[in-house]
Parts: C-alpha cells; structure tokens; sequence
C-alpha cells in the first residue's frame, strides 16, 4: 500500500493528458450566474435537444468568449472544439465534443478549467434558456454549479485514492483527505524512525530495507551490545505502535462518516414521508452496509403523503398503522412479526 499511496501523491502534483468526451453546460434546475444575471428557469433540456437536432448545427467551442467578443471586432476567433451532440443527465444537458487539435492541446495541459455557456433566452423572470448557441472555455465561470473540465479527472483520482487506502466506496473527499494526511504522517514518521535504525545499525541512512534488515540482524549477534539491540527493539516497537494508532484513527474517521451519512439520508427520507419512523434503525443500519442499495431504493419510494394524507401526521402513541405503513413494510422485506412487536413499542398498541 505504500507504493501505490507514493505513486498517488506524486501523480496529484502531475498534469494528466486526458480530455473529457463530454462537457456539463448547463445546470439541471433553476439558476443565477455569479454576476447577479437571472435567475434563469430551470432547463427544458428535451426542447433544447430538440431544437439542437432541428438546427442541425455543431455549436462551437471557443476560447473567453471570443466569438462574441474579437469576433465581432473582426479578429480571429477560432473555434477549438465542436459540440456535435447534447444529452439530458441528472444533474443537467451535457454536450459531445469533438476537439481540434489546438483546444485538445489546452485542455490536456490544463490550460482553462471551467466552461462558460451562451445561449439565448425569454424576456421574463425567471428567464426561459431557448436555444444553446456556444460554450466558452474560461478560468472565471460565471456559472459555479456546473462541472469543472477535469472533474471526471478528479474523481477518478478520488476513487484511486480510496483503493489504495482501503477506504470504502462512500468515503467522501473529507474523509479520504484524512486517510491521506494520516497515511503520510505515518510514512513519514516510519522514515524518520528508519533513518534512526540505520545509524543505530551504523549504516547510511539510505540503506536499502533489506540490507537494513540485515544490519539490525548482525547487531543482534552476540558481538554487540545488549544497550544497542534493545535500543532497536524498542524502535521498531514505537514504529508498529504509530502505525496501528494511525490506522484505529483512519478507522474511526471511515465508521463516524459512514454513520452520519446513514442518518442524514434516513432522516430526510422519513421526513419526506418515504419511510416510517418505525423502520428508522433497520434502515440506517441497511445504509451502512450498502449505501448506494438504500439510496437507490428510497429514491424509487413514493411519499406516503402524496396519496391523499395531505398534512396530516402519522399515527401518534395508541393508534394502529396505517395500510401504507404495512405496505411499506412489506416492501423493503420486513417480516410483518417483526413490524408489529417495533410498533407495539413505539405507539403502544398491537396492529
């Protein structure tokens, strides 16, 4: 593991030679730039796609705006990549590209990092986006929400980070940055303690590991002191005791995120009505096992309050569940025994 969390740092401080296929160009819901324009509506991105296939047109790729800018002065303002495809995602209407070798040579030297779009839009608040006209590259997004040029980049980076520090999948970028400080906290207090052994060992401190073992070994021998040999015990002792203090705290750090991450998604679903107070701990405890299962399946849930229980509340201390309750239940494989003892405990009367 050590190799490959060296490999990771050094290649963080690298500039990669990819280039994305695909650029995030507008939002998914409404927005305002971060010069106060809109705020815009949110994005009807079947009509745009629509409208994009009517017009049959690439939209350009250009540098700060160019083409709106010294275009129109009459100088150059070379397109360095063309939009030949727009595509409707979760968080908003991605668009192919197909670079030119110049805006291909940009991207991969990391040249800009963000996109700016241009398109037209209704004349009333909140602005309707009608038609997509351009996207510029640019290093002062006016629009914030939308991904960053390397962002498929960096998560990759992220989930290579993970692996090599055996982190969860759902380690998020705070609890992977203090897998990596603690990582490189212990490898650098290994160096330090190993440069220690060496001179102990009277070798140069850049003694190969196995000719450092060696070392320490001849010590051992009776030809040398007793003072010395425990000296480099009690060494390597406080070397294994970093380490594993090092690795119960990356530990704690991965068990506490996984968690609050658990609780936070419960809870929010519980109060959109997506799954009952009752299932509460079941469904937290399922969460930290599999997140992204749990996740994916209260998406899919309906709220208990859009079929026709309006505002009111759920069943207080006393009163039987309701159908939907049972359903729900039902639903996620719950055994209905079990269901009825928890509900007997929380509202005090059997089902």
């Amino acid at each position: 593991m050590k190799t490959a969390i060296n490999s990771l740092f050094i290649a963080l401080m690298q500039t990669g030679a990819d280039v994305p296929d695909w650029l995030h160009i507008l939002p998914a819901a409404e927005f305002t730039g971060a010069d106060g324009r809109g705020p815009y509506a949110k994005p009807d991105m079947a009509a745009l796609i629509a409208q994009f296939d009517k017009d049959g047109m690439r939209l350009p790729v250009d540098e700060n705006h160019s083409i709106d800018l010294a275009g129109k002065q009459g100088h150059p303002s070379p397109a360095r990549g063309w939009i030949v495809e727009l595509q409707a995602r979760e968080d908003g209407l991605w668009g192919r590209v197909q670079w030119t070798d110049e805006g291909k040579s940009l991207v991969a030297g990391k040249a800009y990092g963000f996109l700016s779009p241009v398109f037209l839009h209704g004349q009333s608040k909140p602005y309707k986006v009608a038609k997509m006209l351009r996207v510029a590259l640019t290093n002062d997004p006016n629009l914030t929400s939308l991904k960053s040029l390397h962002a498929q980049e960096d998560n990759t980076m992220l989930e290579e980070l993970r692996k090599a520090l055996g982190l969860p999948e759902t380690a998020d970028e705070t609890a992977v940055m203090a897998a990596v400080k603690a990582a490189n906290a212990a490898r650098t207090a290994g160096a330090a303690l190993m440069a220690r052994v060496a001179e102990a060992a009277g070798v140069a401190a850049d003694t190969a590991p196995d000719a450092l073992v060696t070392a320490v070994q001849s010590k051992g021998k009776p030809s040398a002191t007793d003072a010395e040999n425990a000296s480099l015990k009690d060494q390597l002792v406080s070397l294994q005791s970093q380490v594993s203090t090092l690795t119960t705290q990356l530990n704690t750090v991965t068990t506490h995120n996984a968690q609050e991450r658990a609780e936070t998604v419960v809870g929010d679903a519980i109060k959109e009505g997506k799954i009952i107070p009752a299932l509460k701990d079941h469904m937290i405890a399922r969460h930290i096992k599999n997140p992204a299962e749990v996740e994916a399946e209260i998406k899919l849930m309906p709220s208990i309050n859009s079929g026709g229980l309006g505002g009111r509340e759920l069943p207080r201390a006393g009163e039987t569940a309701t159908s939907e309750e049972l359903a729900i239940a039902a639903m996620m494989g719950v055994d209905p025994e079990a269901f009825k003892t928890q509900h007997k405990v929380l509202f005090g009367k059997d089902l």
